[in-house]
Formats: structure tokens, C-alpha cells, sequence
């Protein structure tokens, strides 16, 4: 993943039920497809808390910080049913990548 970055974690449980959280992610692909700078986006979940995460994956730094400023990232909290004392932000700088894949 040459062209990539910088790697944004947003972890959180939710107050909504699994279908319904599941509804509102298919419901914003398009939306995050067509975020500047995002490369790709994974939704997952943590079997022992219920926890769920995005982790976003930018071309660079000013993307990232650009996108967690954005009115879209501000509607995560209400959108995804986010209990806030469960909400855990990191940043992280891209290091070593095991495979060179360039994602178009």
C-alpha cells in the first residue's frame, strides 16, 4: 500500500442493534467512497466487547486530518449510536507495509 499514509482508528460500542448498525454502514458506503484522500475504508467488530471499529486508511496525513474535521465525522456520534465513554480515537502513521499493493 505504497500510497497510503496515514491510518485513522474510531472505536466505539453502539446503542443501536447489530442489524440496524449493519443498515447504517451499508447505507454510507457511497458516502465514504467519495471522501478525498480515503483509500479504503473496514468496518469491524470485537467479539469479546461488541465493540466496533472503523479503520480508515488515507493517502496522507492532510487527508486525515481534513476528514476527521468534516461534517461527516462529526455526524459519527449520533449516526452509529455512539456511547460516548466507549469512543477511542487514534492516529496512526504508516510504517511497514508486508505487501506493496497500490490501491486505485
Amino acid at each position: 500500500m505504497k500510497n497510503a499514509e496515514a491510518i485513522l482508528s474510531v472505536k466505539f460500542n453502539s446503542t443501536h442493534t447489530v442489524e440496524k448498525l449493519m443498515n447504517v454502514c451499508e447505507e454510507d458506503l457511497e458516502t465514504f467512497r467519495k471522501v478525498p484522500g480515503l483509500l479504503q475504508k473496514y468496518y469491524i467488530a470485537e467479539e469479546s466487547t461488541g465493540a466496533i471499529s472503523g479503520i480508515y486508511i488515507f493517502e496522507n496525513k492532510t487527508a486525515r486530518e481534513i476528514f476527521w474535521a468534516s461534517d461527516l465525522a462529526k455526524s459519527i456520534p449520533a449516526r452509529y449510536g455512539v456511547v460516548m465513554e466507549t469512543l477511542r480515537v487514534e492516529q496512526y502513521d504508516m510504517a511497514i507495509v508486508l505487501n506493496d499493493v497500490v490501491l486505485a
